[in-house]
């Protein structure tokens, strides 16, 4: 696969699975709604760090393995492959219902706080490195040269702030929530289709 197939492959799979709300999506709804709109910003500044120290960290880790061949190798990608298709799966088979809270916001928070929860938060998120980690990998497998290494990490980070600070700003207005809560099981679809397929073309060159 060239590279930008491959590169819209990742990104899409990373904003797809962004759009399936998750911990940081219930994170940026109570400070936002709760504490209000900067400490929302804050929140999601300090969760796109969080993101961008995670995808750092794994680069790192992965620069530390041989560039080519070995069954470490192969191990890690079937591995990462593995863990794509059963979080897809799961986000396919999905029967959830969104209850979102109708409150008002009780008091200004502030940014630096709200940087400081979201950082925090994401960070002791287990589930972020190993995510990267597969994307990385396939990317990484597919000898992607560190510069575009490094726009996949620049862009993807941009893409959590941006995606963010837009829902911090959208949870506010009650059109936006019953629009997200009528279609959160078409968005677990989307995110698990895309995972598969992620999962499955990582498993393939393992």
């Amino acid at each position: 696969m060239s590279m930008l197939p491959l590169f819209l492959l990742v990104a899409s799979t990373h904003f797809a699975a962004l759009l399936s709300p998750g911990p940081d999506f219930f994170l940026l709804l109570r400070a936002g709604l709760v504490k209000g709109r900067r400490h929302g910003d804050g929140c999601a500044a300090g969760i796109a760090t969080a993101n961008l120290l995670s995808m750092v960290l794994v680069l790192l880790v992965l620069g530390l393995l041989p560039d080519s061949g070995g069954g470490f190798w192969s191990a890690l990608q079937l591995v990462g492959g593995a863990y794509f298709i059963w979080i897809g799966g799961r986000a396919l088979l999905a029967r959830r219902e969104l209850a979102l809270p109708q409150v008002a916001p009780l008091a200004q928070g502030r940014w630096r706080s709200g940087f400081v929860e979201g950082l925090l938060a994401s960070s002791l998120n287990p589930k972020l490195p190993i995510f990267y980690a597969g994307l990385f990998g396939v990317l990484r497998g597919a000898a992607m040269p560190d510069w575009g290494l490094a726009l996949c990490m620049g862009w993807m980070t941009a893409v959590v702030l941006c995606w963010d600070m837009a829902l911090v700003r959208l949870l506010g207005s009650a059109h936006w929530r019953g629009w997200l809560q009528a279609r959160v099981r078409g968005l677990d679809r989307l995110c698990g289709v895309l995972l598969l397929a992620l999962g499955a073309w990582l498993a393939a060159g393992a």
